[in-house]
């Protein structure tokens, strides 16, 4: 018997770990980053507390919507992150299959976060492979917008 397959991504996010926190429960920061490649988020909606839920809807450059729903396992500001996460839409291998993602910060030097996001439980190895090439696509982003956000000037 195989092992099930399992993602693990690390990243270093130029932004403090309570900072990436946001980014990843605050609907208005989940707009700008996270949705794969091209994909644009087109509606956020979140509940950051044990048992809340998570739902994303994002559109592909052809118009295509895809829709992310999870619930919040657990939380612990500006260091861990456990929900679940279930995909609804054209992407037939992932679709009603409902996965585990942990995300986990800690402090780096300079003011940044050590990122490390697991996801477990997936149906196929398949399914996995679908996650894997996304993934790294939505951190591209988060990390273009921890840049954005360190050039704006403070706001008094």
């Amino acid at each position: 018997m195989s092992e099930p397959a399992r993602l693990v991504f690390k990243r270093t996010i130029p932004a403090l770990p309570e900072e990436v926190f946001e980014a990843w429960t605050n609907p208005e920061l989940i707009r700008q980053w996270l949705a794969p490649g091209e994909n644009v988020v087109i509606e956020a909606r979140t509940d950051p507390r044990v048992g809340g839920a998570l739902h994303i809807r994002s559109a592909a450059p052809d118009g295509t919507i895809h829709t992310i729903d999870g619930i919040f396992r657990e939380l612990d500001a500006g260091k861990h992150i456990a929900l679940t996460w279930s995909y609804s839409g054209p992407a037939e291998l992932i679709c009603a299959m409902e996965t585990l993602l942990q995300i986990d910060l800690s402090a780096a030097s300079g003011g940044a976060t050590a990122m490390t996001v697991t996801q477990t439980q997936f149906a196929t190895t398949e399914a996995a492979a679908i996650y894997g090439e996304g993934w790294p696509t939505c951190f591209d982003k988060l990390e273009d917008c921890a840049n954005r956000a360190k050039k704006r000037p403070p706001r008094y």
